[in-house]
């Protein structure tokens, strides 16, 4: 994620006019590099007009914003959303045929716009084929099935080499595809119609897909082989419930969002929660250990050359707001001081008939670090520490209550309960299937310098294991809310991980997205939440879509003040205190 500046902020303005123009829909707009159409954001889009791609070297600006100004034109939403197919690479399909169908229906005497779609949809392409995403049979299956639609429909061809390395699978799949495609070409003016022929293209993949799990079942295999699509595609399914219609639409009321994403929250279950422990991380460490490492911290917080007074300035100011106290009587004008109304009526030039209200600025926050302990998180876990001891230690001395937490498991591959469903016959869909450990590195009651051992707890390398996200997510969260402070303060939760939960035995046994999917209607809930704020930190590529706000994040371990500067950036620019808590 980019720090907003003053020029982008002026370049989001001029690609968002750009897009009215052409879609005549006044409502659309860019704020923080994220889409917005009459007010909800729009991430659901078609990958090769993501607005990350306006600064990639390979892509085609206008074409991604005449393609965006397109779909708004011509694709009635909600009528795609209602026919949308669940899962990921089913909605994907469905999503890339709906915006080839909206850019081939271009206007003639939009000459220039025609040949920006076509070069940028071909750019793509050829970036996706060139970063290793059809080195997969599923990869190459979408990339044959997008550009045999999109030369259909455009009546162009693609470039010689794509045709060479899509040729074999779309002479496999040509009996069954031809029909099809003549069907698309003749129901592209019609978005129902050619919605049910997408959907035969999408049954079609889907069981060449079922197909090659059944003769590769393992599950080393089909990450492998689906690595094209879940890595190399950025792509939040909209039925997973970050995205979903019923949970960002405008018809809805906040309690009426709230009720169908418990209910979605609700379909998760747990084989066995007996063995989960919740424990201070810093008690499951030897004394002398808990030393060393905080040794190791204090070192390595003594590199950095952080401006500390500054900095703390800067995050109260961010986490303060203007409290109102009490009334200021006998003002000259602003507010009429009802107590002086026979005054008004006998004397109204005489002053001091009014008053108003003086506020103060308050401190009225409180943020939870919560940080992913998975296995893949433990080359970074210097970093983590360091920076989180000193965010810390800045926002408690400018009087911002924190908490610390983390999560992992405490067993690889499946702890006892996976041993039990084996013994119990290994019946379908059994819930997750892992011991759940939480750590607590610092509670909100417990001061920063009281707390350092705990953070240094970090660095222990065998707390880190597997991750299961989605219930982490929610215990912070409902620590966040419950914990007793000021009245109405605010709340801000920072999730540090570096992509999609991973418990093998849980996968394994419950489907590639049982996780995941848990994990983005969490975020879907928490981002309902009153007086609260979620951001993601550091999240993979998969999931960084599925946060509203993100905060960037530098691997190299001496660069940690360059880091807390640009956090306070990135909160600043997003305006998030006014936005959410005012």
């Amino acid at each position: 994620m980019q720090t907003q500046t003053h020029q982008d902020f002026e370049q989001q303005q001029q690609y968002g006019a750009m897009i009215r123009s052409l879609s005549g829909e006044t409502s659309a707009q860019i704020r923080d590099w994220q889409l917005f159409h009459k007010s909800v954001p729009l991430d659901s889009i078609a990958p090769h007009l993501n607005l990350d791609n306006l600064k990639a070297s390979w892509a085609y600006p206008r074409g991604v914003l005449d393609g965006i100004a397109l779909r708004l034109r011509y694709s009635n939403a909600n009528l795609h959303a209602s026919l949308t197919p669940e899962g990921m690479i089913e909605s994907l399909i469905f999503e890339v045929l709906e915006q080839i169908r909206v850019e081939s229906n271009c206007p003639d005497e939009l000459k220039g716009s025609q040949q920006n779609i076509q070069m940028q949809f071909i750019a793509w392409m050829q970036q996706f084929i060139s970063s290793g995403g059809a080195e997969g049979s599923v990869g190459l299956l979408l990339v044959t099935i997008f550009s045999t639609v999109w030369m259909k429909l455009n009546s162009q061809p693609i470039p010689q080499l794509m045709q060479d390395i899509v040729e074999a699978t779309r002479a496999g799949i040509a009996e069954n595809m031809g029909p099809l495609l003549v069907k698309l070409k003749v129901t592209r003016n019609n978005q129902e119609s050619y919605a049910q022929t997408a959907h035969e293209v999408i049954k079609l993949a889907s069981g060449l897909i079922a197909e090659e799990y059944r003769n590769n079942p393992s599950i080393r295999t089909k990450r492998k082989n689906q690595s094209s699509t879940h890595l190399k595609i950025e792509w939040v399914p909209p039925h997973a419930g970050i995205i979903a219609a019923d949970f960002k639409s405008p018809a809805h009321s906040s309690s009426e969002k709230l009720r169908l994403l418990k209910k979605s929250l609700d379909k998760y279950h747990i084989y066995n929660s007996s063995y989960d422990t919740e424990a201070e991380a810093k008690k499951k460490i030897r004394s002398a250990q808990l030393a060393i490492y905080q040794d190791q911290l204090n070192s390595e917080i003594g590199k950095q050359n952080i401006p500390w007074a500054k900095l703390i300035r800067i995050y109260q100011q961010l986490f303060s707001s203007k409290q109102p106290k009490n009334w200021q009587t006998t003002e000259a004008e602003v507010v009429l001081d009802r107590r002086y109304l026979t005054r008004a009526a006998t004397s109204p030039l005489q002053p001091a008939l009014y008053k108003q209200l003086v506020g103060s600025n308050m401190v009225n926050s409180k943020v939870t670090l919560l940080i992913d302990c998975s296995g893949s998180m433990k080359e970074q876990r210097v970093k983590i520490a360091t920076c989180v001891d000193s965010l810390v230690r800045i926002l408690d001395q400018a009087g911002i209550k924190t908490e610390v937490l983390g999560y992992s498991t405490s067993t690889w591959q499946g702890g006892r309960p996976f041993k039990e469903w084996r013994k119990n016959g290994q019946p379908p869909n059994p819930g997750r299937l892992n011991e759940r450990a939480h750590w607590i590195f610092k509670d909100f009651d417990t001061s920063w310098r009281r707390s350092r051992a705990g953070i240094a707890a970090l660095l222990r390398p065998e707390i880190y294991a597997e991750s299961i996200d989605g219930e982490a997510l929610i215990w912070a969260a409902e620590r966040l809310k419950n914990t007793g402070s000021l009245r109405n303060s605010s709340n801000t939760l920072i999730l540090f991980s570096d992509g999609c939960p991973m418990d093998r035995a849980t996968i394994e046994a419950n489907g590639e997205e049982f996780l995941k999917d848990h994990l983005l209607q969490t975020i879907a809930w928490c981002e309902q939440q009153p007086n609260f704020q979620l951001w993601g930190c550091g999240i993979g590529s998969e999931l960084r879509p599925a946060f509203q706000h993100r905060l960037s994040w530098d691997e190299d371990p001496n660069n940690v003040a360059n880091t807390l500067k640009n956090w306070a950036s990135e909160f600043r620019a997003s305006s998030f205190i006014n936005k959410k808590y005012s």
